[in-house]
């Protein structure tokens, strides 16, 4: 992977030494991404710091079907089991 990288950066040196006119606005457009990068990341992790209380209740019940793969299926089943106990259908 290093050595991919070399070639890269060699290559693109090579490309800026050709074409110096195109180095800025390569170097805006970049910069622009990596500030939308940036910018994506933090809302994320904004968000998911405001709202702590869910992120930490997605994530436990992430980890229990995890551990216990049996768990989506039986609470699917009660679930529906439930609902058919308030709301009978009518044939």
């Amino acid at each position: 992977m290093r050595a991919k990288l070399h070639f890269l950066a060699w290559a693109l040196g090579l490309l800026a030494l050709a074409h110096p006119a195109l180095v800025p606005p390569v170097l805006d457009v970049l910069s622009v991404a990596f500030a939308m990068a940036v910018t994506a990341v933090v809302g994320v992790i904004g968000w998911a710091l405001a709202n702590i209380s869910f992120t930490l209740t997605i994530a436990a019940g992430l980890l229990l079907a995890r551990a216990f793969p049996g768990i989506p299926r039986w609470l699917g089943r009660a679930w529906v089991a439930s609902v058919a106990a308030v709301a009978p259908t009518e044939a």
